[in-house]
């Protein structure tokens, strides 16, 4: 598998955890204890999964090849380098708030269901943009003795994840889907 082929099959692991955080947010009123326990399970996934794996791939990597290589892949990779650090932020903040939702604090409701809702709107918009203006300009500008380099570049940061990190985190997905099927029945 390619290096963007990576990042692509990636990504629609990530979109998977999207869907389920788009459910978690609409579940926040109803169910705070509940909810806190799954985003809880959520941000592992996120933190370790999202942020530590994928997006350390594309800055560490992918951004900064084509950054050298192509002017026109500057201003693309400043944003979505800059989305990534937003969406590090609304993270640390819904993690703050989390006990507070454990506890049923309408305040923390509030904020983790706003940041919710800003954090998976930005990111589906952002695996948009980087599937249909970077990749693009990727596979424009990156030959094959890069395209080596980016997937040695890949491994190494899935050493430093561990051996079984991927089927680890889709269980994780996989899990937390299967927590919405069975939401209505409570066990």
């Amino acid at each position: 598998m390619s290096a963007l082929e990576d990042l692509k099959h990636e990504h629609v692991l990530i979109g998977r955890m999207l869907t389920v955080l788009e459910r978690l947010a609409e579940e926040v009123d109803d169910k705070p204890e509940e909810t806190a326990k799954e985003l809880g399970e959520a941000l592992q996934f996120l933190r370790g999964f999202a942020d530590a794996c994928h997006h350390s791939k594309e800055e560490k990597a992918l951004f900064a090849m084509l950054s050298a290589k192509d002017a026109a892949a500057q201003e693309p990779v400043r944003t979505l380098t800059s989305e990534h650090d937003a969406g590090r932020t609304l993270i640390s903040q819904i993690a703050a708030a989390l006990p507070g939702l454990g506890r049923g604090d309408e305040e923390a409701q509030r904020a983790i269901a706003r940041d919710l809702t800003l954090y998976t709107r930005m990111l589906r918009s952002h695996i948009d943009k980087e599937e249909n203006v970077l990749f693009p300009l990727a596979e424009g500008a990156i030959g094959p003795e890069d395209a080596e380099r980016l997937e040695e570049a890949f491994e190494e940061v899935e050493r430093g994840m561990g051996a079984d990190a991927h089927e680890r985190f889709e269980g994780l997905v996989v899990a937390l889907e299967g927590a919405a099927a069975g939401a209505h029945h409570h066990h």
